[in-house]
């Protein structure tokens, strides 16, 4: 197999890593679907292990159980994923194909590699024919995103993606999640409108899992910040819950179907942080 500078001397595509010192690996797996357990999904499919965007608040750590401090800094490149995934559903049942439960799909990588372009490639061709695209965007204050997800897309950029979307006819949905708290005068209703005229069409919402080193996390990347204040809010049940609900009915008036409202408390979650008595990184 020709080496990674091979292929791209052979391929004329060159995508150099947009920050120093990110690692980029290639490895073949022999699996490619994984049955998941999320309600109402049937397998999910990762076309890579890491993420650049490496979101403060990430819970996919956790998962891997590997140090926060190192998410971020390196991504694995599944490079025979969609060749084992055209395999997998020649045999599987139909069902719902979650892409990109633990990782980003379009990372910058992606644009060498069109892992996730060839595995939608094989889902369609396998009559896999229902789609729906989505992506998360917690808040629309861009200046609490920079902080909290220093190198993921700027927010305007996500709601022109959810809008050009929409009017390819695709059905959009949007992950208001973690849910950050109310930042830079933005209300429920303005929320709700932006993603209207975005054309989205669902969203679902979840709390913030502080496992894993996340209050500390947090805490660290809003030191000196003015937003500190709100944002050390994040797990603060008492705040983000009545704003949620506000928020989804402002959803619901405007024809996009919000769930999770009110599935904010999980096992070993938001129990001991966040609050106003307590420090975020306090456990």
């Amino acid at each position: 197999m020709p080496s990674v500078s091979g292929m791209e001397e052979l391929l004329g595509v060159h995508v150099p890593p947009p920050r120093e010192l990110f690692e980029i690996r290639e490895v073949h797996v022999s699996s490619a679907l994984r049955r998941d357990p999320l309600p109402g999904i049937d397998y999910s499919f990762n076309p890579y292990i890491g993420c650049y965007h490496g979101c403060t608040f990430c819970y996919v750590p956790r998962l891997l159980q590997i140090d926060r401090n190192t998410w971020g800094a390196s991504v694995v490149v599944k490079r025979n994923a969609a060749t084992v995934l055209a395999k997998e559903v020649r045999r599987l049942p139909r069902g719902l194909v979650a892409i990109s439960t633990a990782t980003d799909p379009y990372q910058f990588v992606e644009g060498k590699y069109r892992i996730t372009r060839h595995a939608l490639e094989v889902l369609q061709r396998a009559q896999f024919r229902e789609i729906e695209v989505g992506m998360s965007v917690p808040t629309l204050d861009d200046r609490a995103r920079a902080l909290l997800e220093p190198w993921a897309p700027p927010i305007d950029s996500r709601l022109r993606c959810l809008r050009a979307l929409a009017d390819a006819g695709l059905t959009t949905f949007v992950g208001f999640a973690p849910a950050y708290p109310p930042t830079d005068g933005w209300s429920p209703n303005e929320i709700a409108e932006v993603f209207a005229e975005a054309g989205v069409k669902k969203m679902f919402t979840r709390a913030l899992d502080p496992r894993w080193g996340v209050p500390e996390a947090i805490a660290k990347r809003l030191e000196g910040s003015d937003l500190a204040p709100d944002l050390l809010r994040l797990g603060d049940l008492d705040t983000i819950a009545p704003f949620v609900s506000r928020l989804a009915e402002a959803c619901r008036a405007r024809g996009i179907d919000f769930r999770n409202a009110f599935e904010f408390r999980m096992a070993d979650s938001n129990q001991s942080f966040g609050s106003p008595a307590k420090a975020l990184g306090s456990r």
